[in-house]
Order: structure tokens, then C-alpha cells, then sequence
């Protein structure tokens, strides 16, 4: 595999896991970012610039399919009521050739929650924002 492959949208994120050997299940954490001042604003629409903090709202997963979609799942999302920005991504490969389960998916989600409400390092996760554009998160220790 190409560990030098650059994820530039969820549409990237997606086509890479389509073409890896053993199905995958897609882990999402739906982030509600929550402003630490009214100094935090929105950049144009794209980013969320300054601090503050995230809240995880949400967790699902799917199967990796051609078929999924982005604005099938924000659309599902929304249609929840909840309010959120951000969609945190992992994945779960198949071993020996059988994709794992929603049981089996549980605890990578509740681990994939509690490192957000513990604020831990997120970087090993794929951050997108509700138009599938990549996020850069930024761990800041408090004293």
C-alpha cells in the first residue's frame, strides 16, 4: 500500500478505501465545534480559525461502498436535528475478506468520542468539514 497517498477531500478518502484489498467499514463521529471566544470566527466559510472546543454529537458507521455518499450522510445527519460541523473519519478493514460488523464497530466509535471529550491527540482520525474539505486540528494544552 502507498503510505504516501494524500487525502484532499472525502471524496479522496473514500476512493482510497474502495481500492484497498479487504472491504473497509467507515467509522464517523459527527463534532459540534463550540467557539472559546466570540475572537473565534469562520474564514470565508472554510475554516474555523482560533479556539475553542469539540463535541462529538454523534456516531455511526457504514460500509464502504461506491455507492456512499457525502451529502447522503450530511443529509441522514441532519435529519437527526442535531447540530454539527465536523465529521471525524476512521476505518475498520475486513479480515479475511469479512467486513466487520456494527457490534464489532462499537467500541473503535466510543474510543473515537471519549478522545474528543478527553481532547487527546486526534491526528491518527480524518477531520472533514460538512463539504468534505480536510481539517486540521490543533491540540492546545491547557495549564
Amino acid at each position: 500500500m502507498n503510505t504516501n497517498i494524500r487525502i484532499q477531500s472525502f471524496g479522496d478518502l473514500l476512493e482510497v478505501g474502495l481500492q484497498q484489498a479487504e472491504p473497509q467499514r467507515l467509522l464517523l463521529v459527527l463534532l459540534k465545534a463550540e467557539p472559546e471566544d466570540e475572537a473565534t470566527h469562520h474564514n470565508n466559510g472554510e475554516a474555523i480559525e482560533g479556539g475553542g472546543l469539540l463535541r462529538p454529537v454523534m456516531a455511526t458507521d457504514r460500509e464502504l461502498t461506491e455507492e456512499l455518499r457525502l451529502d447522503a450522510l450530511v443529509e441522514e445527519a441532519d435529519q437527526s436535528g442535531l447540530s454539527w460541523d465536523l465529521i471525524m473519519v476512521s476505518s475498520l478493514s475486513a479480515s479475511g475478506g469479512r467486513l466487520p460488523t456494527e457490534e464489532e464497530a462499537e467500541p473503535y466509535l466510543k474510543q473515537m468520542a471519549e478522545a474528543v471529550e478527553m481532547g487527546a491527540d486526534l491526528s491518527r482520525y480524518a477531520v472533514f468539514d460538512r463539504a468534505g474539505s480536510p481539517v486540521q486540528l490543533q491540540t492546545r494544552m491547557t495549564s
